[in-house]
């Protein structure tokens, strides 16, 4: 009984063994084919947000250019603007007179105006005409 006692729980021995590492062996599988699933399910997913971030950065710079030469368009027509403003001044400013002489200037335009009229209104209709 000593040699086949030994025997029997040597065998009883490996077979807990073996259905020990069986059922590891196979939780470690199960383990990693939920990581492998994962795992490329994730590497897919970053795949597709670097084409979509990818496709999005070029889109971005091509409006970036768009909006520069945008930009620099309406630089140049406000710069030709400000000149053109800058030409106008010294016209529209700078008369060369003081307030009392284009006071001066303008009373005696509305004198001139007013006996234009009064020559031109042969009827005698204009108010201001009546006593010429």
């Amino acid at each position: 009984k000593g040699i086949i006692g030994m025997l029997e729980v040597i065998k009883s021995d490996f077979d807990r063994t073996d259905g020990t590492t069986e059922a590891a062996e196979k939780r470690a599988h199960e383990e990693f084919v939920e990581f492998d699933r994962t795992s490329k399910t994730d590497i897919s997913g970053k795949e597709t947000k670097i084409l979509l971030d990818t496709e999005d950065v070029q889109t971005t710079e091509n409006t970036i250019v768009q909006k520069m030469t945008d930009l620099k368009t309406a630089q140049e027509l406000l710069d030709g603007a400000l000149k053109r403003i800058e030409d106008l001044k010294p016209t529209c400013i700078d008369t060369g007179m003081t307030f009392e002489e284009r006071v001066a200037k303008r009373e005696e335009e509305i004198v001139a105006l007013k006996n234009a009229l009064c020559i031109l209104d042969a009827e005698g209709v204009e108010a201001d005409c009546q006593g010429q």
